[in-house]
């Protein structure tokens, strides 16, 4: 009865974090996205090295699934080029950018998640709106490595 309790969690657990837009991890050509770096009273920190003029970090997987980030922006990746429409199409996707991170996990529950499982693919929203998630619990594949 107690590892049928255990099961339960354990799937209800995986089923919330299938959840969470895993999709803001890279953009549609694999490359990393990124979020502001946020200083410890939650305000961007300035940095003229950046094309935003703010400090940016790439998007991990705790960002993803970690509520303290909840809510927090995911930035485009801009177009490189010098000419006014390189500009002007960075400017228009930057307008209409509403990607924020929606993660639920608490701190511990966050650490010992990713501990457990790794995330082995994800598949984004598909024309028809289909998108998977697809973890892997660490344990159970070393397991299976060393049969």
């Amino acid at each position: 009865m107690k590892q049928a309790i255990n099961n339960l969690k354990d799937y209800a657990e995986l089923a919330q974090a299938s959840y969470f837009y895993f999709d803001l991890f890279k953009d549609s050509n694999g490359i990393p996205r990124k979020i502001y770096e946020l200083d410890s009273n939650g305000n961007k920190i300035k940095d003229e090295k950046y094309p935003r003029g703010y400090k940016e970090i790439e998007v991990t997987l705790e960002h993803i699934v970690n509520k303290k980030y909840q809510g927090q922006e995911v930035l485009i990746n801009l177009q490189q080029g010098d000419d006014i429409f390189t500009e002007m199409k960075n400017s228009a996707k930057e307008v209409f950018n509403f990607d924020k991170l929606n993660g639920e996990f608490g701190e511990i529950q966050t650490q010992r998640f990713f501990e457990r499982y790794d995330l082995l693919i994800h598949q984004p929203n598909t024309e028809s709106g289909f998108s998977a998630t697809l973890l892997s619990e660490k344990n159970k594949r070393i397991q299976n490595l060393k049969q």
